[in-house]
């Protein structure tokens, strides 16, 4: 059984009198805003979308009320790739969930069972890509020490693996969701891909978003 993506990481931290890594874009990188940054030739409609909803992605269907709770419960397997999960979703499960409404006593233990072999099952169609993050830990200067909150950012990532956009989605509003960003933008990410049917053949290599987050506080 292959797990499901890892959406969320915790940064390896230090503290530092000296300073932090940098808060601007790599080298070659544009920086659109603090919050996205993007490599010259990038669509950036494409990997600056919007991927908080079902909606916002497009993707919502107006079906039955468990077929539009099952695609929710998937919102982050869609937020992968969303047009190439919901083709996935469509020709393989949607007249299963269709016609499968549980009922009785055992409703949601059984709707919870779907759902899970659904998330299972369609990464034997259907892989996104994950990332490993850097060893090294992210240093945090003393004046950023006391930041708290979670940064989450959306990396887009190509066929060939590598990062081209990044967006911001949740900050904590200072300098230290920049040095965030250009730490996600280190990371190795592996290949994304989708196949026609299920197997073991060769998938076509596609783009992906993958999401990295980490939790800062007084706990760290």
């Amino acid at each position: 059984m292959r797990p499901l993506l890892a959406l969320a990481a915790v940064a390896l931290l230090s503290a530092c009198a000296e300073p932090g890594p940098p808060a601007t874009p790599p080298d070659g990188w544009v920086e659109a805003s603090p919050t996205r940054w993007y490599l010259p030739g990038t669509d950036t409609t494409a990997a600056f979308r919007d991927l908080s909803t079902l909606e916002a992605m497009g993707v919502a269907r107006d079906e039955t009320e468990f077929v539009r709770w099952v695609q929710e419960k998937m919102t982050d397997l869609y937020r992968t790739g969303p047009e190439t999960v919901d083709s996935v979703f469509a020709a393989d499960y949607l007249d299963e969930v269709r016609a499968g409404v549980p009922s009785g006593d055992g409703y949601g233990e059984a709707a919870d069972a779907l759902v899970n072999r659904i998330k299972t099952d369609i990464f034997q169609r259907y892989n996104a890509s994950r990332y490993a993050p850097q060893e090294e830990p992210l240093v945090i200067p003393d004046s950023l020490a006391d930041v708290s909150g979670r940064i989450d950012v959306q990396v887009y990532v190509d066929v060939d693996n590598q990062p081209v956009a990044i967006r911001l989605v949740e900050g904590t509003g200072t300098a230290l969701d920049q040095m965030f960003m250009r730490r996600a933008l280190g990371a190795t990410f592996t290949d994304a891909w989708v196949r026609e049917t299920a197997g073991r053949s060769a998938g076509t290599e596609i783009p992906s978003w993958v999401h990295i987050s980490s939790d800062f506080g007084a706990g760290r």
